[in-house]
């Protein structure tokens, strides 16, 4: 069998969902497929239904050319690569997936977090192809974050590298992070935090609206809404600040917005555009550029086949 005839599976865990692509080593996709995350007993079936669902859906021949799977999770991996040190939505602890895929179907895998995943994802086949050295934010219900540099991601010696959304935030407020920190940067920097900050603004001036969600506090925005204008800018000021912290240390030559507030375009894009510039160091002022994620769901098992691919060089 030639190598360049081999395929990688790329997996993507999700709270709801499991994605599976499988591809060839260019990094086209083949099939792709899901099944629901069961997260029951501690996520304890999630490894052993992952092996089954590649084993149901490709055929015995197939099988036998997959080089090797890539594995994106929802929390912190080892730092050799081995074991998913935590996954709070799935309730793993100390998990050692690498060997249970291997055991279970006799195949490579390699893991990664998802965000990392993600960002991944985006510099192979996605906004920053060609680029080497990116930051890659999602914001979402949370707020979460990859650094790709010289085209490798940034794990930390703690397997935190990228955690952009526990930045700690100087306010006033004392709002409670997921993490147990107050004023994380997703606190009010994510959906979730957009809306609260939303919800505190029109209390404080005695209005109220039918339904606050993030379309609708940047549609008012547009129409000129005093309380939506100035929620929004206060959202994207602090988080510009917190990116330009990061890009004043890291220098990257892209910033990559995903997530569900990606989907403002435009309206999110142009004026976070504009208070970077303001805030990021004088060398880098019009040295980078921002542009929203293109992969969508797919950007995680892109990242996770392209990460298996980086390690094991076919």
């Amino acid at each position: 069998m030639e190598k360049q005839n081999k395929k990688i599976i790329g997996v993507d865990i999700g709270g709801t969902a499991i994605k599976f692509a499988l591809m060839d080593t260019q990094g086209i996709i083949e099939k792709k497929w899901s099944i629901p995350t069961n997260i029951s007993e501690k996520g304890r079936f999630i490894p052993a239904e992952i092996s089954s669902s590649i084993r149901r859906s490709i055929d015995k021949d197939t099988l036998k050319e997959i080089e090797g799977i890539g594995i994106g999770v929802p929390g912190a991996i080892s730092s050799d690569g081995e074991t998913v040190l935590r996954a709070v939505n799935l309730d793993w602890e100390q998990l050692p997936l690498k060997k249970m895929i291997k055991h279970e179907l006799g195949i490579e895998a390699c893991l990664l977090n998802d965000a990392n995943a993600a960002a991944l994802g985006e510099m192979w086949k996605g906004a920053a192809r060609s680029r080497k050295n990116l930051l890659f934010v999602t914001l979402g219900t949370g707020v979460g974050g990859g650094i790709i540099l010289n085209g490798e991601v940034l794990n930390g010696c703690h397997s935190a590298g990228g955690e952009i959304g526990h930045i700690p935030i100087r306010s006033n407020e004392n709002r409670l992070c997921g993490c147990g920190g107050r004023n994380c940067l997703e606190t009010f920097a994510s959906a979730n935090g957009l809306v609260l900050s939303m919800r505190k603004k029109l209390e404080l001036l005695d209005q109220s609206w039918e339904e606050i969600t993030p379309p609708i506090i940047f549609a008012k925005a547009a129409q000129n809404d005093e309380a939506a204008k100035e929620v929004l800018n206060e959202f994207l000021t602090v988080l510009a600040q917190a990116l330009a912290g990061i890009m004043n240390t890291i220098d990257v030559e892209e910033i990559i917005i995903g997530g569900g507030l990606s989907e403002a375009g435009a309206y999110l894009l142009e004026p976070l555009n504009e208070k970077l510039e303001k805030y990021v160091f004088p060398q880098i002022s019009n040295h980078f550029s921002l542009k929203k994620a293109i992969l969508g769901n797919e950007a995680g098992v892109y990242g996770a086949v392209y990460s298996y691919l980086s390690k094991n060089t076919l």
